[in-house]
Parts: C-alpha cells; sequence; structure tokens
C-alpha cells in the first residue's frame, strides 16, 4: 500500500451533499439572475456576493509527486513498447500500475484502447512533465521502469474529504478524496489560454439547446445561433449542480455534467484530444464520466490552476468569471436577409405573369404592349438579383477563426 505524507496547514473539508440527478442548468446571459450553478450567491439586499472570497495561498504547498514509503518494488520489464492497439499480459501490468497510481486506464484486460492511451497521457504530462502537447501514449520499457519508482500523487491542496485539482497547464485532472488520488484524468480545456475576445479566442456556431436559460426544458428543441469565447478561467470554485444523461446547452453536448462555475462544467465527450479543444468546459473521456459523479459532491472544491502561472487563490472575481455567450449578429443578419430575398421573389413573377397575359390580349395598342411586356421581363433580373446574393451574406458564418492550439508552457503552478 502506498503512503501519503501530508503537510501541515491543510485545508479543512468541505460540506458534503451527494444529490444526483439535479436539473440541468445553462451559462445565463450578463444581466441574468445568478443561480445555483454559479460561484456566487445573492444577498438579502439584491447585491451579488462571492462564496470564495477570502481565500488565502496556504503557507506550505505540496509538490504533485511525492515518494511512497513500504517494501521495495522489485521491477519487470517489457518485452517491447507497447501503445493503442497492443495486447499483452505487459499492457495489464501497466494498466495495474496505473491504476494503483490513481489514473484512470479502464478495466485490466490486456487491450491497450483509447482510454489506456488517455491515462498514459495523464501520466507522462503530470509525472514526467512532458510537453502537454507532445505526449505519446506509447510506454517503452524506460518509462516503465519510472511508472514503478515508488512515487505517489498528491494534492497540492491537502485537506480531509474531497476536492478537484484541475491543472491547465499539464491538461490534468485529479481527484482527491483524504488526500489519495481516487481519480487522475487526462481532460481538455478551452482552447483560449487568455480571456481576450479576439478571433483566436472566439468561436461561433448554431447549436440545439434543449434546455433554456432557467434550466427548464424546451420541447422541441431549438437551434441558436452563438458565439463565445473558448476560455477555461482559473479560481477556487465548487460543485453546484449536476445532470445525468446527455445535455445540450450553450456550450454544446455534454454527457453526465457537474457545473462548477456558472455553464462551465466538468463532463464526458465523445472526442478529448490531447490539445485543448473545448468551448471552456472541462472534457473528460465519455466512459469515465459515467461514474464520475460518485467519486464527488456537491459543494465539494475545484481549485482550477490556470494559464498564467497563478495560484487558485490569487484570481479575482473578475478573472474568474467565464466569458459569457453572446448571439452571433452575422448570423441574425444572414437570417434576416434570407428571409427578405426569399419573400422578394414571388413578387417579382407574379407581377410578370399577370401584366403579360392582359398585354397580349389587347388588339389596339400593339405598340404599347411590346413596350408594358419588354419592361416587366427586363426588372425580372433586376429584382431576382438580391436573390441569388443572399448565400454571399452567409459567408461571415464561417468568418471566426479556429481557435489555435496553445502554446507550450514551462510554468508549473
Amino acid at each position: 500500500m502506498l503512503a501519503i505524507v501530508v503537510a501541515a496547514g491543510a485545508l479543512g473539508g468541505d460540506e458534503k451533499n451527494n444529490i444526483a440527478g439535479a436539473s440541468a442548468d445553462t451559462t445565463p446571459t450578463a444581466n441574468a439572475v445568478v443561480d445555483a450553478t454559479s460561484t456566487t450567491g445573492l444577498a438579502s439586499d439584491g447585491s451579488v456576493s462571492y462564496e470564495e472570497t477570502g481565500l488565502t495561498v496556504p503557507a506550505s504547498t505540496m509538490p504533485a509527486i511525492g515518494t511512497a514509503t513500504g517494501a521495495p518494488i522489485v521491477k519487470t520489464h517489457l518485452a517491447t513498447s507497447i501503445y493503442q492497439g497492443s495486447y499483452s499480459d505487459d499492457v495489464r501490468m501497466v494498466q495495474d500500475r496505473l491504476t494503483q497510481l490513481g489514473f484512470v486506464p479502464g478495466v485490466s484486460d490486456g487491450a491497450f484502447g483509447e482510454q489506456t492511451k488517455e491515462a498514459v497521457w495523464a501520466y507522462e504530462k503530470l509525472v514526467l512533465q512532458t510537453n502537454p502537447f507532445e505526449a505519446t501514449g506509447k510506454v517503452t520499457d524506460d518509462m516503465w521502469q519510472k511508472m514503478q519508482d515508488p512515487i505517489v500523487i498528491q494534492p497540492r491542496r491537502p485537506g480531509s474529504g474531497t476536492h478537484v485539482e484541475i491543472y491547465l497547464p499539464q491538461q490534468v485532472a485529479a481527484v482527491f478524496t483524504n488526500n489519495t488520488p481516487t481519480l487522475i484524468l487526462h481532460i481538455s480545456s478551452g482552447s483560449a489560454i487568455t480571456s481576450a475576445r479576439t478571433p483566436e479566442n472566439s468561436w461561433c456556431e448554431t447549436i440545439q439547446v434543449n434546455t433554456d436559460d432557467n434550466g427548464d426544458p424546451i420541447d422541441p428543441p431549438i437551434d441558436k445561433a452563438v458565439c463565445g469565447v473558448s476560455y477555461t478561467p482559473g479560481g477556487v470554485f465548487s460543485f453546484k449542480r449536476q445532470v445525468s444523461g446527455d445535455r445540450v446547452g450553450a456550450l454544446g453536448r455534454m454527457f453526465n455534467p457537474i457545473y462548477f462555475n456558472y455553464g462551465i462544467a466538468m463532463h464526458g465527450a465523445k472526442n478529448v484530444p490531447l490539445e485543448p479543444a473545448s468551448h471552456g468546459c472541462i472534457r473528460m473521456n465519455q466512459r469515465i464520466s459515467d461514474t464520475f459523479q460518485s467519486y464527488v459532491h456537491l459543494h465539494d472544491r475545484v481549485y482550477v490552476w490556470g494559464w498564467d502561472g497563478k495560484e487558485p487563490e490569487q484570481y479575482t472575481k473578475r478573472e474568474s468569471t467565464p466569458i459569457f455567450n453572446y448571439d452571433d449578429p452575422n448570423a441574425a443578419t444572414t437570417t434576416t436577409t434570407t428571409v427578405k430575398a426569399t419573400t422578394t421573389t414571388p413578387k417579382a413573377t407574379t407581377p410578370t405573369t399577370e401584366k403579360a397575359t392582359p398585354t397580349t390580349k389587347a388588339p389596339s395598342t400593339t405598340v404599347k404592349a411590346t413596350t408594358t411586356t419588354a419592361a416587366p421581363t427586363t426588372a425580372a433580373p433586376t429584382t431576382a438579383a438580391p436573390t441569388t446574393a443572399a448565400p454571399t451574406t452567409a459567408a461571415p458564418t464561417t468568418a471566426p477563426t479556429i481557435p489555435t492550439i496553445p502554446p507550450s508552457t514551462s510554468s508549473t503552478p
């Protein structure tokens, strides 16, 4: 058994309230009433008060990696390097060790699948301090020798109870219960490393929403064109609401989300790439999300180390607040133009036909008939021009630049 070295000055435990199946919530608009998903509350006078104010950085913070005590480990060797697609007893051996350390490779079945690869990524980034965007997901014999060292993953905010630590520079999250790592995950956070509302940091999409701003179901779901900044703020938060199952909201599709900062949640996703790629939420492997909520509780603290190297307690209220989504102005313009173009087209066709019929029946005004017929015929292409130009108006919808992958960073909060 691995022993955990606990530093003095630990933070106290948090209140627990393991409520399953709470109703959903979405990212509120800028003027929305603060609700249970935020890190804020409404005071009796109507002002907004922050629950996590007054926190200071502990005098002593533990390193992420410590040394375990106990009997010496007898090391073994891998017959060959293993990676996704491998199947052997060596794979099972690596899966067992990763699980023992707190990582989540899945069932130790000897099959090196996607979940095992993500567990190796997390190990490389957190323990070996590999550049987070250069993790290989491949276990060589040299890596296996280091993996067998008497190490233990330690919390940076030790204390009783359960809490979550999210390390954005490493793209790793960890759940600690009484200082023991119960889940250490590879994650993918917001693709922007600053909160600046720039084209590089922003996104615009038409999403299908099945929940309104108050968390009430919308049936049938509606399509909504919105823009936002793909940023995950640092700070100290706590879990406020959780939802079981598939949910579609302002930040897209989420599996089993549990919210800690307005509409920002930790949730399962089908795609959890090596680089930050979300709209601001913390993505995890969808299989892990199936049981994640059983490892944490509502009101558990969530510490987020940001890209700028600050400690979670050092972020101001404003810095910890996410950038709220807003309606896509280009999509609104496109919709209006399209409707007008569609309406104009039949009107242009109708008068042309109606005037042409009486003109050809007029026996005594041949010259006028020719003149009258020519006028609508010439006008028809002119009226049709806006209709063919409509697709050009739609171009701004795809104009925003796709956020770039954040550069590598050597800072270790």
